[in-house]
């Protein structure tokens, strides 16, 4: 009888160890967590590239866990961007959504590269009379890509770095009642050209225009811009 009790005894201490968290051997005393590292992974940044003969410019400004937003712009037109990513075994699986209220709207449809440097992918349009669907390869731009806003007396040019060109000038029969016109764009550089393709307007007639920098020796021995011309403007850098 005294054996039997004494194995009880024994039974009911070790249950009560284990209940107060002591682990067993095949623990061997390793602390476990379920909780992973937080991704290092972030697909923010600016991608441009060939978009049906004009560049596109898509920014990525937002994504946290699945959930990936931020704009693009393309020949002026600038459009709001939502949607989702998934990660696969080469990189990143993204679909990213225009508002849907313009008659040029539609769904892109990209995998990200798993350095983040090329987005290849296809949009497709909402509306399927007002374009066709478009294949594309995109790069993240580096920090040559500059901001460049130039000017004179009578009209002023801008190329931001999403992409997106303005130009404000007075026509010559407006300067005296200070009526502005503004044309926007999208913008490409190749060495001292810029290339813009213009959103649709009465002022050029056309889609596209070039702009070509002209650069000054400093005392340096370097260079810098002094003015730039296109389309009967010539503008110059600002102090």
């Amino acid at each position: 009888m005294k054996y039997i009790c004494s194995l009880l005894a024994l039974s009911i201490a070790a249950a009560a160890c284990n209940s107060s968290g002591t682990t067993s051997g095949s623990d061997s005393g390793v602390v476990k967590t379920d909780s992973a590292p937080p991704p290092s992974f972030s697909p923010t940044g600016i991608y441009t590239g060939d978009f049906g003969g004009s560049p596109i410019y898509i920014s990525i400004n937002f994504a946290r866990g699945n959930n990936i937003a931020g704009y693009n712009t393309h020949k002026g037109l600038r459009r709001n961007l939502h949607g989702q990513m998934s990660e696969d075994a080469n990189g990143w699986k993204i679909r990213l959504e225009e508002p849907g209220d313009h008659v040029y709207d539609g769904v892109f449809e990209i995998h990200l590269s798993k350095d983040r440097q090329t987005m290849e992918g296809t949009w497709s349009p909402l509306n399927k009379d007002s374009a066709s669907a478009k294949k594309f390869t995109l790069k993240l731009i580096n920090s040559d890509h500059q901001e460049v806003y130039m000017a004179n007396e009578n009209a002023n040019i801008q190329f931001l770095e999403d992409g997106s060109c303005k130009l404000e000038y007075y026509p010559a029969d407006s300067i005296s009642t200070g009526q502005v016109e503004i044309v926007r764009g999208t913008w490409s550089r190749n060495r001292d050209t810029f290339n813009v393709s213009w959103k649709n307007n009465a002022h050029f007639g056309k889609n596209g225009s070039q702009f070509v920098m002209y650069m000054s020796a400093d005392a340096d021995g370097g260079s810098y811009p002094d003015s730039l011309t296109g389309e009967g403007f010539t503008f110059y850098q600002l102090p």
